[in-house]
């Protein structure tokens, strides 16, 4: 079953078809292990779009919703990929330069001590034995990953409810207990502690197919994930902190918006916790701080635990209208290529983020869209003044064209 929360764009029309084929997956893997008829629950969300991650879409996740399913026997969906990934913002004391900012950025994430400082001092004893910390091209601080970023932002609204100044924004994932941690990572890498225990589920008349594992292995799946989320916050906290040092003033946000809320349910790229959250956009643009509403129909309740769903961004879309989303025999179809299991999307060349191109006028007007949706009061709308990406720095102060065109 779905629930549509989604803005019914092009690229949300096509996933929606086969999220479809996803639950119907999911429900049968219930109702197979449990002996009785089984129902799954899919929350589409307002950002439903485009996973960089092929294994993802291959298995039937997408980015932008809540994956949820009833069973008497415990079983995780392993192409979900679940980590934990979420949003940190810490208010300076003061206002700083940009250089400032990038020079303290930099004496952290050039200083291979202070990494290991972390991972020492902070990571259970279990977790750091299961990593190799030799390897420094894998276990590392990954804020310039994938899409994680770290942001210099202003708030300068004097008549706004968020105080003015300068905020530190941190976006990544824990990476201790991902796919090179074959003892305790929760990526479905070959060799791994589960990647034996996998069973899949085939859609009848379709290239489609489930992947998970169940039992106990399951159990020990959603505890080593619902652990993860603590990680994961402690991880981005001690980041900020060792960046700002003595500018660290109050911590505004540390929430999740990817992992297991409950052991039955897994969000991809949006929130659960009843808190106020980060609307993110796209490189460049204004960040949202928002007050979700916890009184419509996004809260809802998993397994007697009442969470409020609310969207992490803005998503990412299909290129051309006239693109398509199709399963193959030997991969997934992304508007004319072909991607295969392991494989990544680039995002800005594959497939575009969907403010791409926006003015600051209807990158607000496509938020409030947003929140019609999943409600929620605008608190906060913090200008970047640099970002590190994957891409590289970006210094907006001096910028006068659009960072998504690089």
């Amino acid at each position: 079953m779905l629930v549509n929360l989604s803005l019914n764009d092009n690229t949300q029309k096509n996933i929606l078809k086969h999220l479809e084929t996803t639950s119907k997956l999911l429900s049968k893997v219930g109702t197979e292990l449990s002996g009785t008829q089984k129902e799954s629950k899919i929350y589409a969300m307002p950002d439903l779009g485009i996973a960089q991650n092929g294994t993802r879409m291959l298995g039937g996740f997408y980015t932008g919703a809540c994956y949820t399913w009833d069973s008497d026997v415990p079983f995780v969906p392993v192409d979900a990929t679940v980590n934990v990934c979420g949003t940190t913002v810490y208010k300076l004391k003061q206002r700083i330069t940009v250089q400032e900012f990038e020079n303290r950025l930099n004496n952290v994430m050039d200083n291979r001590e202070t990494y290991l400082r972390y991972v020492n001092t902070r990571l259970p004893k279990h977790i750091i034995a299961s990593i190799d910390l030799d390897r420094e091209d894998k276990f590392k601080w990954n804020y310039n990953v994938g899409n994680h970023f770290v942001i210099l932002a202003e708030q300068n609204d004097e008549n706004g409810e968020l105080p003015v100044g300068q905020y530190m924004i941190v976006h990544a994932s824990a990476i201790e207990l991902k796919k090179d941690n074959l003892k305790y990572g929760l990526y479905p890498v070959e060799g791994n502690w589960y990647y034996d225990d996998i069973k899949t589920i085939y859609a009848e008349k379709e290239n489609r197919y489930l992947r998970y594992i169940a039992g106990d292995k399951a159990v020990q799946f959603w505890e080593l994930a619902n652990m993860l989320q603590t990680i994961n916050k402690d991880r981005n906290r001690y980041f900020c902190k060792s960046v700002l040092k003595e500018l660290a003033g109050e911590e505004i946000i540390n929430l999740s918006h990817y992992g297991m809320p409950t052991n039955n349910s897994v969000c991809i790229g949006c929130q659960w916790e009843q808190e106020n959250f980060t609307l993110l956009t796209a490189p460049g643009n204004d960040i949202y701080l928002v007050h979700p509403d916890l009184t419509e129909k996004n809260t809802i309740d998993i397994n007697n635990r009442k969470i409020t769903l609310t969207p992490h961004g803005c998503g990412v879309m299909l290129k051309n209208n006239s693109d398509k989303i199709e399963y193959l025999d030997d991969g997934i179809l992304i508007g004319n290529k072909n991607f295969k299991k392991g494989e990544s999307i680039n995002i800005g060349n594959d497939v575009l983020v969907r403010t791409k191109g926006m003015d600051s006028v209807s990158v607000k007007q496509h938020i409030e869209t947003i929140l019609k949706k999943c409600p929620g009061t605008i608190y906060g709308q913090m200008h970047q003044l640099f970002a590190r990406t994957k891409y590289g720095d970006f210094d907006y102060t001096r910028r006068t064209i659009e960072p998504e065109e690089l």
